[in-house]
């Protein structure tokens, strides 16, 4: 089943971790409604989650299926992005990992289309371990928005490529080939 897309107040979180009660429902709510809080305007709230469709047979399993995401979107210019990611992965039995990520555009010569430049995951196997993890990796998140933003910088201190500088346009006064070209001028 493709994923939803929609605002942390549509999260059914009463289906994707059945194991919690009220109290921790209201409790990933809040830190869901946090982050959506201190997205950009051009930024809108999308979390995306997947959960078993009764109708459908069941897929190939996957080692570590996705539950839930967002991410928020710091920098965009040119093909080039940085966003902050929030995870719940489901593990072995019960244990979900919740992981907080810093990711850059890929600009390796096979597109990988992203790095995850920073991470962090904490592990949880039940209800009040879920609410303490998840809002660990929010609050991880909410401080890291204030962080620096130069995608560049932040490639180039992992070990990865940055794209390439642009060439200056030809209008603009400044010498493409070197100041080798022959002049137009007749003597």
């Amino acid at each position: 089943m493709p994923p939803t897309e929609r605002p942390a107040s549509d999260i059914p979180f009463e289906r994707l971790f059945p194991q919690l009660d009220d109290s921790g429902r209201e409790r990933l709510t809040a830190a869901a409604r946090a982050l959506d809080l201190r997205r950009s305007l051009d930024d809108p709230a999308r979390w995306f989650w997947n959960e078993p469709d009764p109708a459908e047979p069941q897929p190939e399993p996957e080692a570590h299926p996705h539950v839930l995401g967002t991410a928020l979107l710091l920098y965009e210019s040119d093909g080039d992005w940085l966003e902050l990611g929030l995870d719940v992965w489901h593990q072995e039995g019960p244990r979900v990992s919740v992981t907080a990520t810093v990711e850059v555009a890929c600009w390796c010569e096979l597109d990988h289309n992203m790095h995850a430049v920073q991470r962090a995951e904490w592990t949880a196997d039940g209800g009040q371990a879920l609410v303490e993890a998840f809002n660990a990796a929010a609050l991880s998140v909410i401080r890291r928005i204030e962080g620096p933003r130069d995608p560049r910088d932040l490639r180039t201190r992992a070990g990865l490529p940055n794209p390439p500088e642009p060439v200056p346009d030809a209008d603009d006064g400044t010498t493409v080939d070197g100041g080798m070209a022959p002049s137009h001028h007749t003597p």
